[in-house]
Parts: C-alpha cells; sequence; structure tokens
C-alpha cells in the first residue's frame, strides 16, 4: 500500500485530458514494465492481464485515466499533486485515478489461484466513443467487473442510462402581423414541452428509483416580426432497467406533435444481478459498504451482460470540481479491499 501514493501523484502530475492521454499512457507503460506485465493497446487505452496456472473465471478491473479540462477556477496548479493532510490534490485525483492507482497496485500483488485477471486503463471516459467501448470487443468473455469510480468505497449496484431525444416542431412562418395566416411552431413546442413535464412513468427499479424525464433546450424564431415555422427542444431522460429505450421513445413520441429523433442511446441503465459473486466479493473486500444507486455515468453502461460493481475510492460530487482531491487514507484502503475482492473471487470457489 506504501506505493499506491507515489504512483497516483505520478498518474496526476501526468496531463490526460480525454483525446490528449498520451503523457499518462507512458506512466502506465513505465508502471507495466517494471512489474513485468506486457502491454496491450488500442488507442489511447491501455491493458494488462495475468492468468493463474488454473482455468478459471475472468474477471476485469477498469477505470480511466483521462479528465476534464481544467477550469480557471483552481486556486492550485492543477497537474502538481499536493499533499494537505489527509488530502492529495490534483486533476484527477479523485475521478478517477486514485481508483486506477489502488486497482494497479491490487492487480500486482493479489494472489490468483485460479482464473484470468485483467486490468483496463480506458481513455476518453469524459468525452468520446475511442475509449472503453473499443477495447470490451478485444477482451476475452468476462465473468465479472469492477469499475473504478469514486464511490467513499460504497457499493454502487445499480447505475442510470441516458437518453437523448432532439425534437423539432414545425410550423408555417409568416408575417407577426398576420398571425392566422401562419402557424407557430414556438406555440407547438410549447404544447409538446407541458406534455413531457406530465409524462407519467410509473414504474420504478427497486434500487435506482424512477426514470426521470427534462426538457433542457429549447429554440425557436430570430425576428421579433416573424412567426418561426420551426422550433427546436432536446430532452434529456435518466433511464432505469425498468423501461427499454425503445419504450420510452415510443411514449414521448405518442404524446407530442414535434419530431423527435434520437440522438445518444449509447448509455443504457446497468444494475447487478441479485445474488452475483461480484458482489459478495466486493463484500469480502469492504464488508461495512452500504449499497446505493448511482445517477452518474461510467464505462460500466458498456458492460453489457457482465455482472459487475462500480467502487472506489473517492467522492463522486467532488468530481469535476475546481481543487479536487481525494483522501489518502481511502486510496490506501481501496488497495486491500481491491486485493481480497479479487482473491474472493479468483480463488477457487465455484463461481
Amino acid at each position: 500500500m506504501a506505493a499506491v501514493i507515489p504512483l497516483l501523484e505520478r498518474l496526476v502530475a501526468a496531463r490526460s485530458p480525454s483525446r490528449e492521454e498520451a503523457p499518462v499512457v507512458d506512466v502506465f507503460e513505465s508502471w507495466a514494465a517494471g512489474a513485468g506485465f506486457r502491454v496491450h493497446a488500442v488507442g489511447n487505452n491501455r491493458w494488462v492481464v495475468r492468468e493463474a496456472a488454473v482455468a478459471g473465471p475472468t474477471l476485469l478491473l477498469l477505470s480511466h485515466y483521462d479528465t476534464v479540462p481544467a477550469t480557471p477556477a483552481w486556486s492550485r496548479d492543477p497537474w502538481v499533486p499536493t499533499r494537505e493532510g489527509d488530502r492529495l490534490y490534483g486533476l484527477g485525483a479523485n475521478d478517477a485515478k486514485g481508483c486506477l492507482a489502488a486497482m494497479m497496485e491490487a492487480f500486482a500483488g493479489a494472489q490468483l489461484a485460479v482464473g484470468r485477471l485483467i486490468l483496463v486503463a480506458a481513455a476518453e471516459e469524459e468525452v468520446g466513443r475511442n475509449g472503453f467501448e473499443v477495447v470490451f470487443p478485444q477482451l476475452p468473455r468476462l465473468d465479472a467487473a469492477i469499475v473504478g469510480e469514486p464511490t467513499g468505497l460504497d457499493i454502487a449496484t445499480a447505475q442510470n442510462g441516458l437518453l437523448v431525444l432532439d425534437c423539432v416542431a414545425r410550423g408555417r412562418a409568416g408575417h407577426a402581423a398576420r398571425p392566422h395566416l401562419a402557424d407557430n411552431a414556438l406555440y407547438t413546442m410549447a404544447h409538446d414541452l407541458l406534455a413531457i413535464e406530465a409524462l407519467s412513468l410509473p414504474r420504478v427499479h427497486p434500487r435506482a428509483g424512477s426514470t426521470t424525464c427534462a426538457a433542457t433546450i429549447a429554440q425557436g424564431g430570430e425576428r421579433h416580426n416573424v412567426i418561426p415555422g420551426e422550433a427546436r427542444w432536446t430532452v434529456d431522460i435518466r433511464t432505469t432497467d425498468a423501461y427499454t429505450v425503445e419504450e420510452l421513445v415510443a411514449l414521448v413520441r405518442e404524446r407530442v406533435q414535434s419530431e423527435v429523433e434520437v440522438r445518444s442511446a449509447r448509455f443504457v441503465a446497468v444494475s447487478t444481478p441479485p445474488g452475483a459473486d461480484i458482489l459478495a466479493a466486493a463484500y469480502a473486500g469492504w464488508g461495512s459498504a452500504v449499497e446505493f444507486a448511482s445517477p452518474t455515468l461510467s464505462d460500466w453502461a458498456h458492460l453489457h451482460g457482465v455482472p459487475a460493481v462500480k467502487w472506489g475510492p473517492g467522492a463522486s460530487e467532488r468530481s469535476h470540481t475546481a481543487d479536487e482531491w481525494v483522501e489518502v487514507s481511502q486510496v490506501e484502503a481501496a488497495v486491500g479491499a481491491y486485493r481480497l475482492a479479487i482473491e474472493y473471487f479468483l480463488g477457487g470457489r465455484e463461481c
């Protein structure tokens, strides 16, 4: 555990905004070379594999080393890791380099009785399509996964998905002095926005709760004296397993007059199956953990059909904030927690 904080400091000092991860890739590759692990690569993603002498299940450790850009609100250099008491400040320290550093140390130190252990350090988790999505098809069949994100070492057993709909209200443009000769697209949009506000989604996921639906953008009109013939608006839907994407799109289309197109449905809602071995493994690592449902997105959304938990040091509410920090003691504790979970899952039990 003593090595994890110097490792985290090297990760934080390597600038790695999404799509510009090369410096932190170098840190990961240097660590892997020093530990004798062969590095696999696609784009700026990197992963390493360990295999026991005895065949068994495959467990994935997954976190990311890209960050959001630093904002002017930082009161210190974002890329100079700084210790103050139990806090380590630096961009990405909390989201999610603390998780990754702990996973790297646990990966190297865990004792494997059976099976295969894979550690993926993903790029572009914050923004793009060239991150874990392009790695997943190249991996062997996975039996379970731990997704390293800041959860205070509590265990997320469900994660909301995201569905974004772009809508267009069509009308007929005309002069504002003769509104009866036009068809005002703003009024159509207004009626549709009220329909979205009133949309009932009664099915409730037992852990993630209700699906939420909110209009977030509305745009229409260019001049005060022209009745617009078109207005555009956007809906943000945070999904759960209670509804499929197809059901939600159909429900919106049934209730509005506007044209509805799906902008993004990449991030599906996910949850840990009841009784999953990976949940037992996480509790073996951190027995005082509390289960919860996470409203924030992560690469877990791309692990279709793989039992998983989202679990790691840090606090989600500190992600993407100025003067981001992570507790040193929690990162150190995470090394042991991850290691115990790995050894439980790959310890020769019947999974």
